[in-house]
């Protein structure tokens, strides 16, 4: 019951990261800037995580200058991640959108050959092909007809999954001995110090913002900071990161149907049958892992943080 639970857990944080894209939609349609919203949201976030961390300041004290600078130095990417990805959804659909930010399956295998000569196994080579075969099809009409794709979208996607490939690899290797919610308030400041210096938050102080912006602050900062950090932290010790990974992947299909529900995007059966094979690949690529007794019991980094921390 304690692992069903933490699954459960899990599978909720990772749906109220799904919820997202369908906000900044709804936001953009109501005339707010990706820099109000992406602004908003990190300070919203930030703040609450550093009152949440009051308990845990008798354990900053214990940290060393380089370990806390280290932390906040790799919630950079964190930070990138969520400025490209609202950026991406400017001209793209949401549907799309996440689709794109799904490539950081095959984004992490390219990374880990690069910096560590390890080169993917054939599971992770399956794994590679049906995710972007999964990919084609389920970005469906926008896949086939490039006249019709934003190319600046296009790219914004994409550097949003190359830097959340990297905030994956940072996530799951620096400083993992700190408590988790000590360890994502550093990081998620990082983050906020990077999206700060890219948006700045003029709308504080210019008299420009509307009181219904702090609404879509407040959606945002919960479902992208508050409540998967939170449900992470408790659910991943119990589950191992490598289940984590694929519980995780429940995202794509809450982002997809909130799409189709609330944004009125349509969505094909050739769609669907994408985003399944998008998450067998993930299920493929995490199966050498899911034996591994090491990981099992590890605590693992890939969902540990905030999406943009």
């Amino acid at each position: 019951m304690k692992r069903l639970t933490a699954s459960i857990l899990v599978l909720i944080g990772a749906a109220s990261f799904g919820i997202l894209s369908t906000i900044v939609k709804i936001s953009y349609s109501q005339g707010f800037s990706t820099a109000q919203i992406t602004s908003s949201q990190i300070l919203f976030g930030c703040l609450c995580l550093w009152l949440f961390s009051i308990p845990s300041f008798k354990d900053l004290r214990t940290l060393s200058r380089m370990t806390i600078g280290k932390l906040i130095a790799s919630g950079v990417f964190g930070g990138l991640t969520g400025v490209f990805y609202y950026l991406a959804l400017q001209w793209l659909s949401a549907s799309f959108g996440v689709i794109l930010l799904f490539q950081f399956v095959w984004m992490g295998f390219l990374l880990a050959w690069l910096l560590e000569r390890r080169r993917p196994t054939v599971s992770q080579w399956i794994a590679i092909v049906v995710v972007l075969i999964g990919t084609v099809l389920a970005a469906g009409y926008e896949a086939l007809h490039f006249e019709h794709l934003n190319l600046i979208g296009v790219i914004f996607g994409l550097l949003a999954a190359a830097s959340y490939t990297g905030n994956l690899a940072v996530n799951g290797r620096v400083e993992l001995q700190v408590p988790s919610i000590l360890r994502s308030t550093l990081m998620v400041s990082g983050s906020a110090i990077t999206t700060l210096l890219i948006f700045p938050p003029f709308f504080l102080f210019n008299g420009t913002t509307r009181p219904n912006l702090w609404i879509f602050a407040v959606l945002l900062g919960l479902f992208g900071v508050i409540i998967p950090l939170y449900l992470y932290a408790r659910g991943i010790p119990v589950v191992g990161s490598a289940m984590a990974s694929i519980l995780g992947s429940i995202e794509l299909p809450v982002v997809i149907t909130s799409s189709a529900l609330v944004l009125h995007e349509h969505i094909t059966l050739v769609q669907w049958l994408g985003v399944f094979l998008i998450l067998l690949g993930i299920f493929i690529s995490e199966q050498r892992i899911i034996n591994h007794k090491t990981f099992k019991k590890g605590l693992g980094g890939r969902y540990m943080g905030a999406r943009w921390g």
